[in-house]
Order: structure tokens, then sequence, then C-alpha cells
């Protein structure tokens, strides 16, 4: 059975230096669950992986945080959207590239935060999970990230994080994964969660 059917999924990857052991088995389990899934970066060029892998993201940041848009058309010489439909998860991943190109992201940001206070579900892994944190949403939560991740490590005791040695952590919605070896532990409580969520 397909739980995700209907539902919309963000993955937002570093626009270079994304980490495949990440991406790859979270994107194969949201199509395999029916979810809509759509690759978001800082920019709609093809984004190379640590380990050589390429993909081409489907939408920038900035035009995700408005949803699935349909096509534009202009009225009365203004530009419209149509809105097709919310995500009801957004799953950061990470990579060397997480730390230059996602943790000062503004826009980001916003998309998290908007998407968490929507009642929708978030998840940071590895060296994304302080985007999580600099959109205040880690205060005094049990949280994990790479181990020896130093930077990382320093973000999260900023965002005041309770760091935690597990391999996933889960509260309010609010997921994060150790790195590619958590991800087996992550994926189906997400799903359960993205499943729950209201349908927009």
């Amino acid at each position: 059975m397909e739980r995700l059917l209907g539902k919309n999924i963000l993955i937002v990857i570093p626009k270079d230096y994304y980490m495949e052991a990440e991406l790859d088995p979270v994107l194969e389990s949201m199509q395999a669950e029916g979810a809509t899934v759509l690759i978001a970066s800082n920019k709609l060029k093809e984004a190379v992986g640590m380990k050589g892998g390429m993909v081409n993201p489907d939408v920038l940041i900035v035009d995700a945080i408005e949803g699935i848009v349909g096509d534009s058309y202009v009225s009365a010489a203004k530009g419209v959207r149509q809105i097709k439909g919310v995500f009801h998860g957004v799953i950061i991943i990470g990579g060397n590239g997480a730390r230059s190109y996602l943790w000062k992201d503004k826009l980001l940001g916003l998309l998290i935060n908007d998407r968490h206070r929507s009642h929708m579900v978030v998840a940071g892994i590895g060296s994304a999970v302080p985007c999580l944190g600099k959109a205040g949403l880690l205060q005094s939560l049990e949280t994990t990230t790479e181990p020896g991740n130093k930077k990382a490590i320093a973000e999260l005791e900023i965002a005041k994080a309770v760091l935690v040695d597990e391999a996933m952590t889960t509260a309010n919605r609010i997921f994060t994964v150790r790195d590619a070896s958590g991800i087996p532990a992550f994926l189906d409580p997400f799903i359960e969660a993205v499943a729950q969520t209201p349908l927009k």
C-alpha cells in the first residue's frame, strides 16, 4: 500500500557536494510510497554529489516556499501563479555543500519554519541538521548530527539543541538523522508522520 499517495515531499539538496548515500535511499522510498517528490536547490543547475553523482533540481528553494505551482499565466499584466499543493514533508540532505550553501540560506529557514508551523513534517540529515537549528526549531530538543563534524556540532550548540548520540531523533514533527547510517531508522517514522499530515 502506498502510504504517501496524494502527499507532496520536498527534498532540499546543496547546489553541489550533496551526499548521494543520503539522497538516493530517501528519494527511492518516498517515490515507492506514492508521494509526489520534488528536489529543490539554490540553483537550477545540475548538482554534483560527493561521489560524482549528478541530479537536476526541479525547483529553486525560493519557488518551493509557495508550494507546488502550476503553469504560470498572466492576467491583467501581473504574473499569477496557480498553487497546486503544499509540501507535507521537507527533507534536507547533507554533504560537504550543506554548510556552504544551505546553512546560511534564509529562504530555506523560512520554508522549513512555514512548513512546521503549518503542521507538516521537517527533517535534516547529517551535515544538514544545522539548517533546522538556524530556523529556530531545535531549541531544547534532542538532536543528532554527524559525529566528528565539529562545525555542525558548534552550530547546534548555538541553536541550543540537546546533542545526543542516536541514529535518529524525532519530536513534534521534527526529525534529525545522524548520517546515511541513520536513514533506515528514519524512513518509516517519517513516512508515518507525513501520512498523518492534513491534506491541502
